[in-house]
């Protein structure tokens, strides 16, 4: 339609991007349409900008139509977010060619036909669902695709509690093998691990039988069967999982029975391909050989140093060795680009994240060879150095972090003293060109941080000129940070860690801490953290839950019935009872037009409660009794964290409704059979996965992050996000350096995932692989952490506790807690980071 060279022009003059000044993006984005390419995305440097540019670029310029392309991404948000992105730079361009052909009325009209709605965008999965949809046999009833936690309850009833194997000591044992510990039985935990070897089975294309036959293992026979019966019961419900749903649609290319599909496909790009599996990757080769039969290509874009979902089937040496895998499948020649430059950090936190992710030889073999360093791009020149704050307790860190945060979202200019300068073993005087500082300088330093700020720091920001400097001082540094006067948020700090659990095993964890001192303020501060307890734990849920039980089964005469009920269950089952029976006798309101214990007593009594009606209804549904008791709890009314808890309880609901006899409704009839048998199905099938810790919060629910809160959360969650202050809890944990918690900072064994691993791929085309479970448990520990540090853009925060760093510095050989975020190699030798300033 265009010349490249104008299309280029429109997108530097009319969007703002100049991607004439970054080769490596130009590269990617002016690349003919029949080149595939590997795009090798370093944090911040672009991407979705290159994908969206791209795809334009194909339309506008080679006049490829929209449904010609495909563009997975890894989450619906970011597919989302592509999505919103071309329709709005797409409308842009349309309107600068129109105004720029207005004598032109054949070019008006192409221009106007083209539909950007046609665009095939999403996920893998939502893809292959929708495609199967659109080019289904006639006659054909595409099955339900149900979400993981619905997976979770139909593993746990149907292959385990409905048959009672949840009792069994093989299989208890066998299970335990896997987590490295001597056995598991509750259920839920059980079912996890189930799914996550029948989910194995699928992304490694295991024949399952042949699998099968090579156990030794009663427990893993009996494991087998389970999976084989809850693959069963989907099927005779006409419902899948995900990956039952990718093997369906990779099975139908197989088979090739969506050419009209196919016919006409001419480019597919995929996102974060560093996080694909087997089964993903034959998919996306299956559709490759039409693009590139069309005369098309296919282009992967990704990170290996950001490869965070091994846990989930994901293989990073698809990533890694994508351009000899995709010659020898697809006969092709690829091209490698590589975007390093980075728009979003300072240049002492992208020294920070390339000294880390190159200070362990062994980790280099696991990466893209000959990889370039991130290079620091942003336009602003500020020069902050990387911050640390280490305190003897968990109560100390909090509290001090608690004022710190106070003062920053009260908008107060922060004066921070710098205590010590974290050295590593080979450390270098600092660079007075710098910020004005060495080992031997005296007076005094001041670095204003304007976080989230358009403001371009000047010379007086840097360096106070008017400071008299004695040289009888003490060495004095001085930070004052800021957050943006007008649009500077709590939203604008993020807190990541390994886990955001608030407690483990009864114990009050860092988090924990930090909300309770956050929360005492004489302002209190509110923070957003979903993730911080088991669901089956939360005082609201224990209400709600507890308040349910109460109306469908009064005094608990079904629930006693159930001779079979996992302990667990039926103690949390128990509590909630209890706890919500506190909760009617505080009477909450509202206290008209009904309250809370006379709704309650109307329930149990099947008596109606509304004047107008004279009977008791043949049904009802729990999603319309849990909406009405929430009406008295406040907590699910108002506060975010709330509303994401109900919309999980909602969500269980919903879906375990699919896979009930009576779809979540209790039935009410004359001799009480029915509403016996319905009672019973809705214990078993939606409060029991709830009271084993079975249901946990989706990551769809955690996709807007409210503006008024402190945002604590995984470095997993935090992943494709970035906060002008980034805060990493890199040793929390750490007193003493104790086996339980050298997962967590220098791992001792591979971990569940290695063993799964070693496990199947044996019996995998991948093979079991050259790298040992060891190393692969310590890559996955340093491509965490650099996610976890390459989301800052103005301010990097390392914490912990002292007891973390002992033996950071040079002339302590006593290195007490060896620790990857901090600096240490696999071979156990401490290397640490240069410019860390303890506050």
């Amino acid at each position: 339609m265009i010349e490249y060279n104008q299309f280029k022009k429109i997108v530097v003059e009319k969007l703002g991007r100049d991607i004439e000044s970054n080769d490596d993006q130009n590269i990617a984005i002016s690349s003919s349409i029949d080149q595939s390419l590997f795009i090798v995305a370093g944090p911040g440097s672009g991407k979705t900008t290159v994908m969206v540019l791209k795809i334009l670029k194909f339309i506008f310029v080679d006049g490829i139509e929209p449904n010609e392309i495909i563009a997975t991404t890894f989450t619906k948000k970011a597919a989302n977010e592509l999505y919103s992105r071309i329709l709005g730079w797409g409308s842009e361009i349309k309107n600068a060619l129109f105004d720029l052909n207005q004598d032109n009325i054949k070019k008006q009209e192409r221009i106007n036909r083209i539909d950007f709605s046609q665009l095939i965008t999403g996920t893998i999965d939502s893809i292959a669902d929708d495609i199967l949809k659109l080019y289904k046999d006639p006659g054909f009833d595409l099955p339900v695709v149900i979400e993981d936690f619905v997976a979770n309850s139909a593993m746990t009833n149907t292959g385990l509690l409905h048959t009672n194997r949840y009792l069994s000591k093989d299989l208890q044992e066998y299970l335990g093998t896997i987590v490295e510990r001597d056995k598991v039985t509750n259920p839920s935990k059980m079912s996890d691990i189930l799914l996550d070897i029948k989910n194995r089975l699928f992304y490694d294309q295991v024949d399952n039988e042949k699998f099968k036959k090579s156990q030794k293992s009663k427990g893993a026979v009996i494991a087998l069967d389970a999976i084989s019966d809850y693959e069963n019961e989907l099927k005779k419900r006409n419902m899948l999982d995900f990956p039952m749903l990718e093997s369906l649609f990779l099975e139908k290319l197989d088979l090739k029975q969506l050419k009209e599909f196919l016919s006409n496909l001419k480019v597919i790009l995929i996102d974060e391909y560093q996080d694909t599996n087997l089964m993903q990757e034959k998919i996306y080769f299956k559709l490759a050989e039409s693009t590139i039969r069309n005369g098309g290509n296919i282009t992967v874009v990704g990170d290996d140093d950001q490869s965070l979902y091994r846990f989930r089937g994901a293989t990073v040496d698809l990533f890694t060795n994508f351009k000899k895998r995709a010659t020898e499948e697809l006969a092709i020649e690829v091209k490698e680009v590589n975007l390093k430059a980075n728009y979003r950090s300072t240049e002492n936190i992208i020294n920070l994240c390339n000294d880390f992710v190159e200070l362990d030889d062994q980790y280099q073999h696991a990466r893209v060879k000959e990889k370039p360093k991130i290079t620091p791009s942003r336009a602003e020149s500020i020069d902050v150095p990387v911050l640390g704050m280490f305190r003897n307790t968990e109560e100390d860190l909090a509290r001090d972090l608690t004022k710190l945060i106070r003062d920053l979202t009260q908008k107060k200019k922060v004066e921070l003293k710098v205590k010590k300068i974290l050295k590593s073993k080979d450390y270098k005087k600092y660079d007075p060109n710098i910020t004005g500082m060495n080992d031997n300088a005296k007076g005094h330093v001041t670095l204003d941080m304007f976080i989230n700020s358009n403001d371009t720091c000047n010379s007086n920001d840097t360096c106070n000129s008017n400071d008299t400097c004695n040289n009888n001082e003490e060495v004095g540094y001085k930070i004052n940070l800021r957050l943006d006067e007008e649009n500077g948020s709590p939203a604008d700090i993020a807190i990541l860690s390994y886990s955001p659990k608030e407690f483990s095993f009864g114990n009050q964890l860092f988090p924990y801490h930090l909300r309770k001192t956050l929360k005492n303020l004489k302002e209190p501060i509110e923070v957003f953290n979903p993730r911080g307890q088991d669901l089956q734990t939360i005082p609201q849920i224990a209400i709600l839950c507890g308040l349910m039980l109460e109306c469908i089964d009064p005094e608990s005469k079904i629930q006693k019935r159930l001779n079979s009920l996992p302990k667990l269950a039926n103690v949390n089952m128990k509590k909630w009872r209890r706890i919500a029976n506190e909760y009617i006798d505080k009477s909450p309101p509202p206290h008209q037009p009904l309250a809370l214990k006379d709704f309650v007593e109307h329930w149990q009594s099947r008596t109606p409660y509304n004047i107008k009606n004279s009977l008791w209804p043949e049904t009802a549904h729990l999603i319309e009794l849990a909406y009405k008791l929430i009406n008295w709890i406040e907590e699910f009314q108002e506060n975010p964290e709330g509303l994401v808890y109900l919309e999980a309880i909602i969500q269980t609901i919903t879906q375990t409704g699919f896979l009930n006899k009576y779809s979540a409704k209790i039935y009410f009839d004359d001799n009480h059979i029915l509403e016996r048998n319905s009672i019973e199905e809705a214990i078993w099938n939606i409060f029991v996965p709830i009271a084993t810790g079975g249901v946990s919060i989706d990551e769809n629910l955690l996709e807007t992050l409210p503006e008024n809160r402190i945002n604590i959360m995984s470095i997993h969650q935090s992943k494709g996000l970035e906060f002008p202050l980034v805060i990493v809890d890199v040793g929390s944990r750490f007193k003493k350096n104790v086996v339980k918690t050298s997962f967590l900072r220098f791992p001792k064994e591979g971990g569940k995932t290695s063993v799964l691993e070693d496990e199947i791929r044996v019996h995998s085309p991948l093979g079991k692989g050259e790298r040992t479970s060891k190393d692969r448990a310590f890559d996955d520990l340093t491509r965490l952490y650099f996610v976890a540090f390459s989301r800052a853009q103005d301010v990097l925060l390392l914490i912990g506790l002292n007891s973390a760093i002992d033996g950071y510095m040079v002339d302590d050989d006593h290195r007490k807690i060896p620790n990857v975020a901090l600096g240490w190699r696999r071979d156990q030798e401490f290397i640490g980071f240069d410019k860390i300033m303890l506050i």
